[in-house]
């Protein structure tokens, strides 16, 4: 059996041999190879989404369905990330808010989470301010009060909980449509594109599956909600592309690259579901992001509960759903299931909004890695006192970039950031 599955993509014509052993044959030209790098409040994907036009994406899931049952032996363990744990931003706070609760608990900044938002804040004010305005980042001023706990969280839909790092004015549904999420600067188009490219992925995957099926649950941790039956094989993490992970799945990276996904700051990933196994309830505590499952291989009696509505996966589509409303997942089959997951932006930010987002989830990971020291905010200009204390040897700090001096590599949560998964 050997299937040719070809793709177009501006002026570059690729071929994929689709085998017996799924041995991919690709010679691949990404769009915009020259794009400017990331930078954290400057990320744009200005090419065109790419056309796609696969014939044969069937053959890839049938063999990929054929290996996972064959060759996968006794189940192991899995490891699970800690992405999709209910997350806590203030470990010392026993309770932080339950909708069916209230606020019990104000939890209240320690000395290091003060200093990470003081140092914050200089530079947002000096680096991103001046490029949008304050009038466009009106919005995302008051989402650092939330995080910083200057607020408290309004009345959230039913099954919706979402603790410190609340955005405000953003729809708030628990399942959304493909057509819904597009936007002037992000129509929806880069949705279809991954779609009809999904025989990449589920060609890559069933080689890593039969050639080294351990390393695919070596990248997951495990945590109580997830449970022993859900690994994550991440591709990327807090907006950082993991090298070795994705030279496994190099085809994949570029589909979704070029796809023109607006990419938000936390994860794609290569999910996979043991038989007979779920994930417990849970919300992940963020309402600025949606997350699109891509269909690999789904087995019957498999499905998710979002905000209390169940639907099911669809293998070589599409379902989309907002994570901050509780979720469970279920796999009552005799089979693995395999998703795609891809976080993107919420489509009611601006881009001025998702640039600032980005910015700010770039500078607490630079702090969680000690790129970025304390830098004490100074006085004003007549504080002459203080204006000398901060200069002084015993005062403040100022910012190191030469981060190699230095690395903490403590993960530690600042206010509404819980820095980690």
């Amino acid at each position: 059996i050997r299937s040719q599955v070809k793709l177009q993509a501006g002026h570059a014509m690729t071929t994929f041999a689709v085998t017996p052993s799924l041995q991919g044959q690709l010679s691949f030209d990404i769009l915009g190879a020259n794009r400017p790098q990331h930078r954290p409040h400057a990320r744009r994907w200005t090419s065109q989404a790419a056309s796609l036009l696969f014939s044969t994406s069937a053959v890839a899931s049938a063999v990929l369905r054929a290996r996972r049952c064959g060759s996968r032996g006794a189940r192991r363990r899995c490891l699970v990330q800690l992405r999709a744990e209910p997350w806590i931003p203030f470990k010392e706070a026993k309770i932080v808010k339950k909708q069916e609760e209230g606020m019990v608990e104000t939890p209240e900044l320690t000395e290091k989470q003060m200093q990470f938002w003081e140092t914050l804040e200089q530079y947002f004010e000096a680096e991103v301010v001046p490029e949008f305005g304050e009038e466009a980042l009106s919005r995302v001023f008051e989402f650092m009060e939330y995080c910083q706990y200057k607020k408290e969280i309004p009345e959230l839909p039913e099954h919706q909980e979402v603790y410190m790092e609340y955005f405000p004015g953003l729809r708030s549904k628990p399942w959304w449509e493909i057509d819904e999420v597009g936007t002037e600067d992000y129509p929806s188009e880069w949705v279809h594109a991954i779609n009809d490219g999904l025989a990449y992925v589920q060609g890559e995957l069933a080689d890593l599956l039969e050639d080294n099926e351990d390393y695919l649950i070596s990248d997951s941790v495990k945590n109580k909600v997830m449970g022993s039956g859900w690994a994550g094989f991440r591709l990327q993490r807090l907006g950082v592309w993991m090298k070795n992970n994705c030279e496994l799945f190099p085809n994949t990276v570029k589909l979704i690259k070029q796809s023109d996904c607006p990419l938000a700051v936390r994860g794609v990933i290569v999910a996979r579901q043991e038989p007979n196994t779920g994930v417990k309830p849970h919300s992940d505590g963020r309402n600025c992001f949606l997350t699109a499952h891509f269909g690999l291989s789904v087995p019957p009696k498999c499905d998710i509960t979002v905000g209390g509505e169940t639907r099911n996966w669809k293998e070589d589509d599409c379902i989309i759903f907002d994570t901050s409303f509780l979720h469970a997942t279920r796999n009552d089959s005799d089979e693995d299931r395999f998703v795609l997951i891809v976080d993107f932006w919420h489509p009611d930010l601006t881009h001025a909004e998702q640039e600032a987002l980005e910015y700010i989830y770039d500078f607490r990971n630079k702090w969680e890695q000690g790129k970025i020291k304390y830098r004490m905010r100074l006085p004003d200009s007549s504080d002459v006192l203080g204006t000398l204390y901060a200069y002084a040897a015993w005062g403040g700090h100022y910012s190191e970039w030469d981060w190699e001096q230095e690395m903490t590599g403590e993960s530690d949560s600042f206010g509404g950031f819980n820095l980690g998964d």
